[in-house]
């Protein structure tokens, strides 16, 4: 097992550790930019229009978004590092998340109160940045062991049985009008996955090295 002793594995352990910042980040900010944006309603609104033109909080969002950017890619370096083949497409995608999302923010942002069609750059930006982290945690099955990969099957899963009872019990007038919970409840749980994941990569039990058991 790679020990976390050497001034080495010191520098990949801080870089792992931000994996836990970020998430936590994440959701400090879009809870404090929905209050100080007022008549916000995290359930109805979409998380983008946080950020949109127009938003009373979109530099705040900015600035938050790009501190977490850097936080988690940081993270996937660190997870890069592992020397695992899976574990290195895991760190791809989980970056690649990550920029793609600040992207669409600071370059192609929605307009409040304008739903965007979805041949944008912007929306195209986030649905494939979307898609990134769903193929991570997928990819991540495969990548390591233990309670993690359950983790790594559970969630992905769990967006499935919530389309189908969302689509089975949704009424077309009001298809929309949960947006920001379905967002949300991806968006989170995403984050859980992340949070988990540099968890059981810093476990001091030399968890970096079981990275390799299910990629070689």
């Amino acid at each position: 097992m790679r020990s976390v002793g050497g001034d080495s594995s010191s520098w990949q352990a801080a870089l792992l550790a931000c994996g836990a910042i970020a998430p936590l980040l994440h959701v400090a900010a879009d809870r404090i930019a929905g209050a100080a944006f007022r008549a916000y309603d995290f359930s109805a609104q979409s998380m983008s229009d946080l950020g949109a033109v127009g938003s009373p909080v979109r530099l705040p969002v900015i600035v938050s978004t790009l501190t977490a950017t850097v936080l988690v890619v940081a993270f996937s370096v660190g997870v890069w590092q592992s020397g695992a083949l899976l574990a290195r497409v895991v760190a791809t995608l989980i970056a690649g998340n990550a920029l793609l999302s600040l992207i669409a923010l600071a370059f192609y942002p929605n307009t409040l109160d304008v739903r965007p069609d979805f041949g944008t750059p912007g929306v195209l930006l986030m649905f494939v940045g979307v898609l990134c982290s769903v193929l991570a945690m997928l990819v991540g099955a495969f990548a390591f062991d233990s309670w993690m990969r359950w983790i790594s099957i559970g969630i992905p899963a769990s967006y499935v049985v919530l389309a189908l009872v969302r689509f089975a019990t949704a009424e077309p007038a009001n298809a929309v009008s949960m947006i920001g919970s379905q967002e949300r409840t991806m968006a989170y749980t995403y984050l859980l996955w992340m949070f988990a994941l540099a968890v059981h990569l810093l476990l001091p039990t030399g968890a970096l090295n079981r990275l390799t058991s299910a990629s070689t």
